[in-house]
């Protein structure tokens, strides 16, 4: 039987999403920075909420300038941002700054100061001002709602509330918002040779990476919450811990214990379960994979090796906490000159190397996380990584590598 491909895999574990959907809530709209819009954020104030200059100049009734020009006015008032609107009448002048409410008329324009004979800058109110020149095409003004009306949409259901989102929509006047909750997410590392930090290990044991890598990986994806859990190899306390998790969180990860070994305790206890998976993906590293439910809630079962787990959370976990928060697409993909140190490769299945990115040159340059591009358990040189790539095994296998590669972004 073949092995299913990466993206068959991605489809199994997004197909995880739509059985613990996680809440709508709503929440007001300076802590939504970060959340998913779960309904369109409806305009509650026009925007801009008043008729205003959008240069410093002067306003005038356009039935003022009469004739060729140049025209000389009287200048009968003068409004800075945040002040009230004072009327014009015709064949006058009232100074206006950037942002400054405009007199009342549906004539109104403001000619830039660059277009009269007063001086740029700090000046005395002049009392006069001779307009050299107009724009008839250009008014100057930005009419109120000419942006966003009010009762229109000023963010649609689907847009993450970023800084920008954020200002338009208090601009907008909308004061709260229905959004996604972002899931809760447990993270079980199992092993009895694993040691926690900073526990020194014993002979034969290792210190547990797993659990800080992943639980730290979901922290940046969105998580809510993260809970910490560790396992050794006995089933009953394994299930017991997933009882806990599946009770108390969206979305439950482990590492380890999914392969053919006499104690993976992690395939032993969810494979028999209704509708799991477990088998061998086209990937390296990381070919290892499960899913399944535990008590409704979903379960990923990641590879314990480190670099395994880290490329794995990366392909399958990070598009499905994107799906939970109401995202998609969770990475950014750019093209990058192949570096030194990637070679070729006799592997049949595509192979998953997290790279760094040199922006120096002219076209960003992708090298491979280690000396030995090909090794899979070189934890320790998984810093500072911005993204991963997918070596295609035909395009590896010549004599010669790719000019260039597709990364997939981790980090902005």
């Amino acid at each position: 039987m073949s092995r299913p491909t990466i993206g068959q895999h991605l489809e199994r574990v997004q197909g995880l999403a739509a059985s613990r959907r996680v809440e709508v809530e709503k929440v007001a709209v300076e802590t939504a920075r970060g959340l998913v819009l779960a309904a369109d954020a409806v305009t509650a104030r026009p925007v801009p909420p008043f008729a205003n200059s959008a240069m410093d100049g002067f306003a005038v009734h356009a039935a003022s300038l009469v004739g060729p020009g140049p025209w000389t006015f009287p200048v009968v008032g003068d409004v800075a941002a945040g002040a009230a609107a004072l009327a014009c009448p015709v064949g006058a002048a009232v100074r206006v700054m950037t942002g400054a409410p405009v007199p009342e008329g549906e004539d109104i324009v403001v000619v830039p100061v660059e277009q009269t004979n007063v001086a740029r800058g700090p000046q005395p109110l002049p009392a006069t001002v001779r307009i050299i020149r107009v724009d008839p095409a250009r008014s100057h003004v930005r009419q109120a709602g000419s942006s966003l009306a009010v009762g229109s949409v000023a963010a649609p259901a689907g847009s993450l509330v970023d800084a920008g989102l954020l200002a338009a929509l208090i601009s907008a006047g909308v004061r709260h918002v229905d959004v996604w909750a972002r899931p809760r997410v447990a993270v079980v590392s199992t092993g009895d040779e694993l040691v926690a930090w900073p526990l020194v290990p014993a002979e034969g044991q290792l210190s547990d990476s797993n659990q800080p890598m992943i639980a730290a990986l979901c922290e940046q994806n969105g998580a809510a919450s993260v809970e910490r859990l560790r396992s050794g190899d006995n089933p009953a306390f394994f299930a017991s811990l997933l009882d806990h998790a599946a009770r108390e969180c969206d979305l439950v990860l482990t590492t380890g214990g999914i392969s053919a070994g006499a104690f993976d305790v992690v395939r032993e206890v969810l494979e028999p379960t209704d509708g799991a998976w477990f088998g061998e993906v086209a990937q390296r590293p990381g070919g290892p994979q499960g899913v399944a439910l535990w008590g409704g809630t979903p379960v990923v079962c990641l590879p314990g090796n480190p670099v395994a787990a880290y490329v794995s959370f990366h392909l399958y976990i990070v598009p499905l906490l994107a799906s939970f928060r109401g995202l998609s697409a969770p990475f950014p993909v750019i093209t990058a000159r192949t570096g030194e140190g990637f070679r070729p490769s006799r592997s049949a299945v595509p192979r998953v190397v997290p790279v760094r990115l040199d922006f120096s040159g002219e076209q960003p340059t992708a090298t491979p996380f280690s000396a030995n591009v090909h090794s899979a358990s070189d934890v320790g040189a998984l810093g500072n990584i911005d993204g991963y790539v997918v070596l295609d095994p035909e395009a590896m296998a010549s004599n010669a590598v790719p000019e260039s590669l597709k990364v997939y972004l981790t980090r902005s």
